[in-house]
């Protein structure tokens, strides 16, 4: 089921919202891939556009949440260590099945992925982006929405 943008999902931020919407087009193009055995062979390329952007974008976020002093950011910078991990990790497990595709089959990679891509979705998506980020979002309402990390 795909991720939907909500305006409840938004920070308050313009470059912040604009990153999670990439990041939210990024994970429905992997639950596609995963659905459709002819764009399987997509999944890598979708995941590991996920993991990079993911890391630029929170090193974006952090640099706002230094500049406005965020009061929670250490906390915060240790959920995103968090998500990286984890991304790293299914990143590493999505090349390993990739590999053995032909032996695997189709079936069976989308069997063993979609239960961990639902995870990945209720921990980033859910708990992060609407509990964590909402958290930072009565702070970010304080400065221009248009602020940026330079």
């Amino acid at each position: 089921m795909p991720v939907i943008w909500k305006s409840q999902l938004s920070t308050g931020n313009d470059l912040i919202d604009r990153d999670h919407k990439y990041l939210i087009s990024l994970f429905n193009s992997i639950e596609l891939s995963l659905l459709k055995p002819d764009s399987l062979q997509y999944l890598p390329i979708f995941f590991r556009e996920l993991l990079e952007y993911t890391r630029e974008h929170f090193e974006r976020e952090e640099r706002i949440q230094l500049r406005i002093r965020y009061p929670y950011y250490a906390e915060h910078k240790m959920e995103h260590q968090k998500i990286i991990q984890h991304l790293e990790t299914l990143n590493e497990t999505v090349l390993k099945l990739m590999s053995a595709r032909d032996k695997l089959g189709d079936e069976r990679i989308h069997q063993r992925l979609d239960s961990e891509i639902i995870s990945l979705a209720r921990e980033w998506i859910i708990d992060h982006v609407v509990k964590t980020d909402g958290k930072m979002a009565r702070f970010l309402k304080q400065h221009p929405q248009e602020l940026t990390d330079y």
